[in-house]
């Protein structure tokens, strides 16, 4: 019957040991050769450092001798790249391809200036600017290429006409830069160390995304030198998408909108979208940006004073702004280096709702909750640790000249998470200032830093971190260490100042 089912009792079936316990037979098949595995998998390939590789030999016992990449290409996982490829492949703060735009500046007949610095010690760099020119989406080139020679400078002057103090969106009128191996580019409005000037470090065309907060400040003139931000579009077919932060004015395409309220714009690659504050003494920070595809962003304010008239004088304010993506969650709150006995102003900004953000020393209103877009202002006389349970980002605002620091201006500058500190770093000053610094910042008796191949020494403690405000001359530096760090570069002449970071990772901590 095939329904039939027979039990079998292991006490009485003579064919069963009930003392052994099958679990305890010994199944396992392999045994002991006494040969080791292998050291690595033949043919395959590892870094030996940035520009040398290593195969793993037949007998897979070791990696054999470092071989050279190819001329013009570096290291990555094992295998050789152009060095633009890799500056993709490991997203920081050098590239091969940087927009920019000039700046609404309150010293409009003076020409801003786009410097770029070759990061290589070893390779002559070959530069191409390019401008797009107004009604038009064509770039063509500026002059010929020039050739940047190693750890060397040169200075593009942009003097077409700026966007002033007006809502629009312009067709052209866009600057980009290219080379065939990485640079580092920064922006400064106007050129050299003029009244009211302010700088920013540029991203790299592939470090760009479509996901910013506006850092600004009201501008504070009785005429209408305004608090705002530019946008340029690095793709047809984008629709940017902005909530403002406080009424904005309308403009062309662009409708006036109250605070809170969102717009679409359409822009293509080389548009510039330039958005200002409809009522003066107001500021548009806090802003958010939405774009459905890569953008080039920068927070502004014509002409401010800090922290507010009647404390003189005012300055142009500008940052090319760091995506979301790369906000982190602890920073190191270094002071700018110390002019006289001015204070310190900064604003923290929150890239997410609900996030609690605190301070070591405790500094003055925290710790504070806020929600994304929102933002609070305090001042201080000393450094600090920042640190969050989600996405922020602290910005500087350096004060006026005229309370107490004898010179310099202001300028406003973006804090780089610790998160994003690299262990290399190549970056130029301004040109024209009396005082330059590389202010470096490493974890407590952490590995030594050189710039230039000089041992930064007169560090002071900020909680679990040492800062060093390093005096440099003018041009173009290298700063390295066997650790990570970061280094922020400040400069300072009478009426006006500038500020941005010496460079940082951009690997993605918050994802959009």
């Amino acid at each position: 019957d095939p329904t039939d089912e027979t039990t079998t009792d292991p006490t009485t079936d003579p064919t069963t040991d009930p003392t052994t316990d099958p679990s305890e037979t010994d199944t396992d098949t392999e045994t002991d050769t006494g040969i080791d595995p292998p050291f690595c998998n033949p043919g395959t390939k590892i870094c030996a450092d940035g520009d040398n590789y290593q195969v793993c030999v037949d007998d897979g016992s070791d990696y054999g001798d470092p071989q050279p990449c190819p001329a013009e290409q570096g290291c990555y996982v094992g295998e050789c790249y152009p060095l633009c490829e890799l500056a993709e492949l490991e997203p920081s703060s050098i590239g091969c391809s940087f927009f920019a735009n000039r700046m609404d500046n309150l010293n409009a007949s003076q020409p801003d200036s786009l410097i770029v610095g070759n990061v290589s010690e070893t390779l002559s760099a070959n530069v191409q600017l390019y401008f797009v020119p107004d009604n038009s989406n064509v770039e063509a080139p500026m002059g010929a290429p020039v050739v940047v020679n190693p750890g060397g400078t040169y200075t593009f002057t942009m003097n077409n006409a700026q966007i002033e103090s007006i809502t629009t969106v312009r067709k052209g009128g866009t600057y980009r830069v290219e080379s065939d191996i990485p640079l580092v580019a920064y922006l400064h409005s106007p050129i050299g160390s003029q009244a009211t000037n302010d700088a920013s470090m540029l991203l790299p065309e592939h470090a760009l995304t479509g996901n910013y907060i506006i850092a600004s400040f009201p501008g504070t003139f009785p005429t209408h030198y305004p608090s705002y931000f530019t946008a340029i579009g690095t793709e047809d077919g984008t629709t940017l998408n902005f909530t403002a932060g406080i009424a904005t004015a309308g403009g062309g395409p662009v409708p006036a909108l109250a605070q809170g309220q969102s717009a679409d714009v359409a822009l293509n690659r080389f548009d510039t979208l330039n958005v200002v504050v409809s009522v003066n003494y107001t500021d548009l920070s806090g802003t958010i940006i939405a774009s459905d595809k890569p953008v080039w962003v920068a927070g502004a304010s014509e002409c401010a004073n800090v922290p507010g008239y009647p404390i003189t004088f005012c300055d142009h304010l500008e940052e090319a702004s760091f995506p979301l993506e790369y906000w982190g969650q602890e920073y190191v709150g270094a002071h700018a280096p110390q002019r006289g006995n001015e204070n310190y102003h900064w604003r923290v900004y929150a890239g997410d709702d609900a996030v609690t953000v605190d301070t070591n020393p405790p500094q003055a209103g925290f710790p504070v909750l806020l929600d994304k877009g929102q933002y609070h202002q305090f001042q201080t006389k000393e450094s600090f640790i920042f640190t969050g349970d989600g996405p922020f980002l602290p910005v500087q605002y350096i004060e006026s000249q005229n309370n107490g620091a004898g010179t310099g201006d202001p300028s406003m500058y973006q804090m780089p998470p610790v998160e994003q500190f690299l262990n290399r770093y190549a970056f130029v000053t301004g040109t024209n200032y009396n005082q330059h610094y590389a202010q470096v910042i490493r974890p407590a008796g952490g590995p030594d830093v050189f710039v230039d191949d000089v041992l930064v020494t007169g560090y002071y403690t900020v909680g679990g971190y040492e800062v060093a405000d390093w005096a440099i001359t003018e041009g173009a530096h290298f700063a390295k260490s066997d650790g990570d760090f970061g280094v922020m570069q400040v400069g300072y002449t009478p009426v006006t100042s500038y500020a941005y970071p010496g460079g940082l990772k951009f690997d993605v901590i918050n994802p959009q």
